[in-house]
């Protein structure tokens, strides 16, 4: 296993030379390169490369890159509709109206939050958890609580969250195990987008701010589902594939690192 771990390792470095020495799985991947440069800290299904393998100073292998079956997890079995986060968050809103004017909308429902004063908020701030908010306008503010979502669970129904992935760590702390569906911005696929009503400054700089949102994915302590560029024609298309997935993802395994909660 562990000469097979560098013959692999040396592959994957020869035929993609990049600086990015850690990738996170989405749920459609079978495998994790990560970083080894810290030899205290073990990891389970990691073998030490013998002296023979790494004999070479500069090759690739020797500067701690392996390839490691598995990272430390716990599934989790869900059996209640699960809530839904569509990442980059810029396309939440329309989706998630697209998603609803749709037929077969019965399995969907948004989460609908508390509307609060400036005192009230601050006030809910202290005494109990908040999963995400935003400021309505000077003294109003959206408030979505685990409640909110559960109530949507409790009826059958995925909850549709405009929410940011960055809320994904406070949901697995209170077991609530949400979907994540990528969308895969590029230049190539920008174009299919013009129909929906999207407010863009131009479409070079949205290009640019969802590709830095996939940075986001890279902290999240559970599995996402990547929608590629040409798993879809248009936005319809794309409203069809992504109501196809949750279906798919609610019926998968969650697996969660707790190291990361």
């Amino acid at each position: 296993m562990s000469r097979a771990s560098v013959f692999i390792t040396q592959i994957l470095q020869f035929v993609s030379r990049v600086d990015n020495k850690y990738k996170r799985m989405n749920s459609s991947e079978r495998v994790r390169i990560v970083s080894s440069g810290n030899p205290s800290l073990p990891r389970p299904g990691f073998e030490t490369l013998r002296q023979e393998d790494c004999a070479d100073p500069y090759s690739d292998v020797s500067r701690s890159v392996n390839l490691v079956p598995y990272s430390l997890v716990n599934p989790q079995r869900v059996q209640r509709k699960r809530p839904v986060l569509i990442s980059p968050n810029s396309l939440a809103r329309t989706i998630i109206q697209k998603i609803l004017n749709m037929g077969g909308a019965m399995d969907f429902n948004i989460c609908k939050p508390d509307v609060l004063t400036k005192e009230e908020f601050l006030m809910r701030q202290r005494i109990e958890p908040i999963i995400s908010s935003r400021e309505k306008n000077t003294n109003t503010y959206e408030v979505v609580s685990p409640e909110n979502i559960e109530a949507v669970a409790a009826k059958g129904k995925h909850c549709l969250m405009e929410a940011d992935v960055s809320c994904v760590k406070d949901l697995l702390r209170r077991e609530i195990y949400p979907i994540i569906i990528h969308i895969k911005i590029c230049d190539k696929n920008i174009r299919k987008l013009r129909k929906l009503p999207l407010r863009v400054d131009s479409e070079e700089e949205f290009v640019r701010v969802c590709r830095s949102r996939e940075r986001e994915l890279e902290s999240v302590p559970c599995l996402y589902a990547c929608l590629e560029p040409e798993e879809w024609a248009g936005p319809d298309d794309l409203i069809r594939v992504v109501k196809d997935r949750i279906q798919e993802e609610q019926r998968k395994t969650v697996w969660v690192e707790q190291d990361l909660l």
